[in-house]
Protein backbone atom coordinates (compact mmCIF):
# COMPACT_ATOMS: atom_id res chain seq x y z
CA UNK A 1 0.00 0.00 0.00
CA UNK A 2 1.45 3.61 -1.22
CA UNK A 3 0.93 5.91 2.09
CA UNK A 4 2.47 8.91 0.32
CA UNK A 5 -0.02 8.50 -2.34
CA UNK A 6 -2.67 8.46 0.11
CA UNK A 7 -1.54 11.52 2.01
CA UNK A 8 -1.35 13.53 -1.40
CA UNK A 9 -4.73 12.34 -2.51
CA UNK A 10 -6.63 13.27 0.95
CA UNK A 11 -4.48 16.63 0.79
CA UNK A 12 -5.72 17.36 -2.40
CA UNK A 13 -9.27 16.95 -1.54
CA UNK A 14 -9.13 18.99 1.74
CA UNK A 15 -6.40 22.17 0.66
CA UNK A 16 -9.66 23.61 -1.90
CA UNK A 17 -11.94 23.70 2.00
CA UNK A 18 -8.86 25.26 4.13
CA UNK A 19 -8.64 27.97 0.88
CA UNK A 20 -12.03 28.88 1.21
CA UNK A 21 -11.72 28.79 5.29
CA UNK A 22 -9.07 31.08 4.82
CA UNK A 23 -10.34 33.82 2.27
CA UNK A 24 -13.44 33.66 4.31
CA UNK A 25 -11.76 34.41 7.27
CA UNK A 26 -10.04 37.48 5.38
CA UNK A 27 -13.59 38.40 4.26
CA UNK A 28 -15.29 38.99 7.65
CA UNK A 29 -12.10 40.65 8.49
CA UNK A 30 -12.29 43.34 6.42
CA UNK A 31 -16.22 43.68 7.05
CA UNK A 32 -15.43 43.75 10.32
CA UNK A 33 -12.51 46.79 9.75
CA UNK A 34 -14.98 48.79 7.48
CA UNK A 35 -17.78 48.69 9.86
CA UNK A 36 -15.75 50.37 12.56
CA UNK A 37 -14.02 52.49 9.97
CA UNK A 38 -17.47 53.64 8.96
CA UNK A 39 -18.67 54.10 12.62
CA UNK A 40 -15.87 56.55 12.93
CA UNK A 41 -16.48 58.35 10.21
CA UNK A 42 -19.42 58.66 11.42
CA UNK A 43 -18.71 60.72 14.24
CA UNK A 44 -17.04 62.99 11.84
CA UNK A 45 -20.17 63.04 9.44
CA UNK A 46 -21.85 64.24 11.94
CA UNK A 47 -20.43 66.43 13.57
CA UNK A 48 -19.87 68.30 9.92
CA UNK A 49 -23.37 68.17 9.63
CA UNK A 50 -24.38 69.77 13.12
CA UNK A 51 -21.65 72.86 12.33
CA UNK A 52 -24.11 73.60 8.87
CA UNK A 53 -22.05 72.03 5.94
CA UNK A 54 -24.20 71.12 3.27
CA UNK A 55 -24.65 67.68 2.62
CA UNK A 56 -23.16 67.59 -0.82
CA UNK A 57 -19.81 69.20 0.71
CA UNK A 58 -20.24 66.04 2.75
CA UNK A 59 -20.78 63.42 0.26
CA UNK A 60 -17.62 64.72 -1.81
CA UNK A 61 -15.42 64.55 0.93
CA UNK A 62 -16.71 61.05 1.75
CA UNK A 63 -16.75 59.98 -1.99
CA UNK A 64 -17.44 56.50 -1.28
CA UNK A 65 -20.25 56.93 1.18
CA UNK A 66 -23.44 57.05 0.73
CA UNK A 67 -25.07 59.46 3.16
CA UNK A 68 -28.60 60.15 3.75
CA UNK A 69 -30.24 62.48 6.05
CA UNK A 70 -33.98 62.11 7.59
CA UNK A 71 -36.10 63.96 10.02
CA UNK A 72 -36.45 61.17 12.62
CA UNK A 73 -40.02 62.45 14.81
CA UNK A 74 -39.89 66.47 15.07
CA UNK A 75 -36.87 67.29 17.00
CA UNK A 76 -34.27 64.64 15.96
CA UNK A 77 -32.36 63.49 12.12
CA UNK A 78 -31.72 59.94 11.69
CA UNK A 79 -28.01 60.23 9.55
CA UNK A 80 -28.15 56.75 7.53
CA UNK A 81 -24.48 56.27 6.09
CA UNK A 82 -23.80 52.63 3.83
CA UNK A 83 -20.63 51.43 2.19
CA UNK A 84 -19.87 48.67 -0.01
CA UNK A 85 -17.37 46.32 0.89
CA UNK A 86 -15.94 43.70 -2.18
CA UNK A 87 -15.94 40.40 -1.24
CA UNK A 88 -12.63 37.80 -2.26
CA UNK A 89 -14.75 34.96 -1.39
CA UNK A 90 -15.86 32.59 -3.98
CA UNK A 91 -19.12 31.73 -3.36
CA UNK A 92 -19.46 34.08 -0.48
CA UNK A 93 -21.71 36.36 -2.48
CA UNK A 94 -24.72 33.29 -2.89
CA UNK A 95 -24.65 34.15 1.05
CA UNK A 96 -24.14 37.10 1.83
CA UNK A 97 -24.12 39.22 -1.70
CA UNK A 98 -20.92 40.94 -3.69
CA UNK A 99 -20.73 43.52 -2.53
CA UNK A 100 -22.09 43.65 1.06
CA UNK A 101 -23.52 46.33 1.91
CA UNK A 102 -22.28 47.78 5.63
CA UNK A 103 -24.86 50.28 7.59
CA UNK A 104 -24.42 52.56 10.13
CA UNK A 105 -27.38 54.67 11.82
CA UNK A 106 -27.18 57.47 13.59
CA UNK A 107 -29.83 59.86 15.47
CA UNK A 108 -28.88 63.46 16.80
CA UNK A 109 -31.02 66.56 17.83
CA UNK A 110 -31.79 69.10 15.08
CA UNK A 111 -29.21 71.65 14.85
Amino acid sequence: MNRKGQALIEFVLILPVFILILFAIVDFGNIFQSKYELQNQSTDIIRLIQNGTNITEVTQTYSKLNVEINTYQDDYQKITITKEVALITPLMDKVLGNPYLIEVERIVPNA
